[in-house]
């Protein structure tokens, strides 16, 4: 099939139906649903940008098994010039939603490009799943579905690992076997927009504790797959809202899902690691490829969020006129600067990309983790700095519906409009904007799940300390050290190839050892054969 079009994309999903619940009723057609109007339209754009001839060059390439144009979100690029369109292509997507879709769907697209090059990896742990992992990224790429994952479980009790939780069913693991597959039953979280998803990937974020071998699942499986469930949180953009009043939430709500396995059964070909004794440690043992990955996918989108955010604060400032103040101009210059060095290092990486041994490309991946480390605390003070700016502006915005009313509309245009030269409808547009992306619901989830991207951001920054490679800044101490006549390095011009490191021992969490394994459920049950 290769890339589709925005409609075969709704086609698809209105005849994949996954079973969604939302305030307590089972949602039987999810394109149709108020709630979700908004966000496919925007998912049916990003397909069909694809296939536009101004972002078909960038957007699309050669599957090297099918002949057919597929997404570049797929690519392992085989030279800088593939690297660059990479980056170009994820800007581009990333631009259409502004950066306030983590989840659209060129993000899992890049994630499940990295399981080709851990294909070995697994195959060699658990020979009899050989080839899994590459041939689930094959058939995603060709038919260019939409994914979603969960990776996380569900925050029950922390302090305990999953084996002796209260319930050894509250978390995801394996509970039998039949002869089409393994049976899994327990909760997973978090499936970000997985109501208009047609695919999930399931693995462990954070290491398998000792004992919690049954719990080490990576997999793939359909949406619809029977037993799978996914309960919607409450809806930060409920149905109805116009496009004037929520310019965001209107459009681009993720929704976020807690997803019950209630005895699914994944099938052979989709089991990339089964829960079986020495799972754990595969798990574990596992580690980012920089060949592929959503690396340069997260920093496109949180730098399309950052515009997003200077841009508003520079056009609230100056429609009501406060842009001469100094204490204005530092805000905003301050804004201004961190995103001028994060788009120096978002280029950059193209810059210092590298080729390695193996022939593929990798941008630069120690500076666009940091920035990716560093995306939740500059959001969160890019924020604070616009609601500054907007201070009780935001409480007198009149509605869409006031601007309708011909008796209200020539108040409306005498008092609520701003500095000379913008009309009451420009300034409240703005106030709008900023407060859908800044005060709304849907503006603090965004700050929230770009803080909790990849998890405990303290935990990810003294991650990056511990991976990163302090060679050059020791050598740098030791010509000091060694004072004059130390040998003058020659700058080399591009950065070293990123090394490939197995998580650091101290980033696992430790636990108590299990007290028990997973049981399979009474023999009532229908799929609890083992």
């Amino acid at each position: 099939m290769g890339a589709r079009s925005g409609q075969q994309y709704l086609e698809s999903l209105r005849a994949n139906q996954p079973e969604v619940y939302l305030n307590g009723d089972r949602i039987e057609d999810v394109t149709t649903h108020p709630i979700f109007v908004g966000p496919i339209q925007s998912i049916m754009e990003q397909y069909d940008m694809q296939l536009d001839p101004r972002f078909r060059d960038i957007c699309l390439y050669e599957s090297p098994t099918s002949g057919d144009m597929v997404s570049t979100s797929f690519l392992a690029p085989r030279s800088r010039e593939e690297v660059v369109k990479r980056r170009r292509h994820f800007k581009a997507r990333a631009d259409q939603n502004f950066g306030t879709m983590g989840r659209a769907p060129d993000f899992m697209n890049s994630s499940v490009t990295g399981w080709q090059f851990a294909d070995d990896y697994y195959s060699a742990a658990q020979p009899k799943y050989t080839g899994n992992a590459k041939r689930y990224y094959e058939m995603v790429r060709e038919n260019d579905l939409f994914l979603t994952h969960v990776l996380v479980n569900p925050q029950i009790d922390r302090s305990r690992t999953s084996a002796n939780q209260e319930d050894p069913h509250f978390h995801l693991g394996r509970v039998g076997e039949t002869k089409d597959g393994i049976i899994v039953r327990g909760a997973k979280m978090l499936g970000t927009m997985a109501p208009l998803t047609e695919e999930m990937m399931v693995y462990p974020f954070g290491g398998i504790a000792p004992g919690d071998d049954a719990y080490a699942l990576v997999f793939g499986i359909p949406n619809n797959s029977p037993g799978l469930k996914f309960i919607c949180r409450e809806t930060f953009s409920p149905g109805g809202r116009t496009t004037f009043d929520h310019p965001l939430s209107s459009r681009f709500e993720e929704m976020d899902c807690v997803a019950i396995f209630d005895d699914v059964l994944i099938p052979w070909d989709r089991i990339v690691v089964d829960g079986s004794p020495g799972s754990g440690a595969i798990v574990n043992g596992a580690a980012p490829d920089p060949r592929a990955g959503p690396g340069i996918q997260v920093a496109a989108r949180n730098l399309a969020c950052m515009e997003l955010l200077c841009g508003t604060a520079v056009r609230v400032a100056d429609a009501v006129g406060i842009g001469g103040f100094l204490h204005i101009q530092e805000k905003l210059g301050y804004m201004l600067q961190y995103l001028e060095m994060v788009k120096a290092l978002f280029y950059g990486s193209d810059a210092m990309a590298v080729e390695r041994p193996d022939g593929y490309w990798v941008p630069y991946g120690a500076g666009l983790q940091a920035f990716h480390t560093r995306a939740g605390d500059i959001h969160a003070q890019f924020v604070d700095i616009i609601n500054t700016l907007a201070g009780g502006g935001y409480f007198y915005a009149p509605s869409e519906g006031d601007f309708s009313n011909p008796k209200l509309r020539v108040y409306i245009d005498k008092y609520v409009r701003g500095r000379p030269g913008v009309t009451a409808e420009e300034r409240v547009a703005l106030f709008k904007l900023a407060w859908d992306l800044c005060g709304e619901a849907f503006g603090q989830r965004l700050r929230q799940y770009i803080k909790f991207f990849s998890g405990d951001p303290v935990r990810n920054t003294a991650g990056f300390y511990l991976a990163y490679d302090k060679t050059e800044l020791t050598a740098t101490i030791d010509r000091v050290l060694a004072g004059p006549g130390a040998e003058l390095p020659v700058p080399p011009l591009t950065a070293a190839p990123p090394a490939r490191r197995a998580r650091p021992a101290t980033m696992t969490q430790s636990y108590p050892a299990a007290s028990h394994p997973l049981t399979p459920r009474a023999a009532s049950s229908p799929a609890s054969a083992s």
